[in-house]
């Protein structure tokens, strides 16, 4: 196995600040069409929170790896993000307690530092 040239290592942590900035944009806009329920009716809302859902929390823990290769990170991503979303959505059946939008400004809350922290020093 051969060291990764520095060109390389470039390219990776740029990739990761762009899909960390990304996902801070997706958190925010989710939480933004949530609070002054904008395109209720369409599936702009739907695709931006599940997409933040999936990939938001599991980017933020995905971000302490280093120099892990890509399938890893998205792996990592991919689970972190399921779990947390059916964790979460487990809580709220469990406490009779429905109310996905303040789930969402939670994980949303917990996540967008840690991307932001990653979107500025990528491992």
């Amino acid at each position: 196995m051969s060291m990764p040239t520095a060109a390389e290592l470039t390219r990776a942590r740029t990739a990761r600040r762009g899909v960390a900035v990304m996902l801070v944009v997706a958190g925010v806009a989710a939480c933004l069409l949530s609070v002054f329920d904008v395109a209720a009716g369409t599936g702009l809302r739907l695709s931006v929170t599940v997409g933040f859902l999936l990939l938001g929390p599991g980017w933020a823990a995905a971000g302490f790896l280093r120099r892990a290769p890509a399938a890893h990170m998205w792996l990592l991503t991919l689970g972190v993000g399921i779990a947390t979303t059916l964790l979460a959505a487990q809580v709220m059946v469990s406490a009779v307690w429905w109310h996905p939008d303040l789930m969402l400004y939670i994980v949303a809350g917990l996540s967008v530092p840690f991307l932001l922290r990653h979107a500025v020093v990528a491992q």
